[in-house]
């Protein structure tokens, strides 16, 4: 078993306060990661850290980008254990995400359409953040199709079986929180 990450953030910009206001949810955006530094999270969101509307795969980092600029973002990071295989797959389909990255969009139609629980994802050159996790796990088998029913939002993430809070606070104050847990675990 290995364990996988979602982070699930909301940075207080415009948009994520009108995403907010109208679902009601803490987070509306989510990340994967392979390490549990988060050094190197995985997603659709702004190409660009000032430009909204511009938007794609993304590799992010608590420390770069996104976050950096918005300091204040709070996150929940969330532990998944997985198989080895499962791993291994999804690994395998966010390598090929990178080298492509070029080729992929972000679907703003899909996420207009899922205020009124509408899924739409015309092609799998396009996806919103919450779309392309689930499009992971799924691929992976560590959850059926239409898990969470026709829209996937990032706090749905939070009822999966098994997985762990590992953090709740800032973004910026993740590594020093883990810091310390290790430190204490390991005088």
């Amino acid at each position: 078993m290995k364990n996988i990450y979602l982070v699930l953030t909301h940075t207080g910009t415009s948009f994520s306060k009108l995403i907010r206001r109208h679902t009601g949810n803490t987070y509306n955006h989510i990340s994967i990661s392979l390490r549990e530094d988060l050094e190197e999270m995985y997603s659709f969101g702004r190409l660009n850290p000032y430009i909204f509307f511009w938007g794609g795969f993304v590799i992010e980092s608590p420390r770069k980008g996104t976050f950096k600029r918005f300091n204040k973002t709070i996150a929940k990071v969330l532990e998944l254990p997985v198989t080895d295989e499962a791993y291994a797959i999804i690994e395998n389909y966010i390598q090929q995400f990178i080298a492509d990255k070029k080729t992929f969009g972000y679907n703003f139609l899909g996420i207009l359409k899922a205020r009124n629980n509408v899924n739409y994802q015309k092609s799998y050159r396009k996806f919103y953040c919450s779309q392309f996790v689930n499009y992971l796990l799924v691929c992976a088998r560590v959850i059926p199709e239409l898990h969470f029913g026709n829209v996937v939002t990032p706090e749905c993430f939070c009822s999966l079986e098994n997985v762990t809070v590992r953090y709740e606070g800032l973004m910026r104050e993740y590594d020093k929180d883990l810091f310390y847990a290790q430190n204490l675990l390991n005088p």
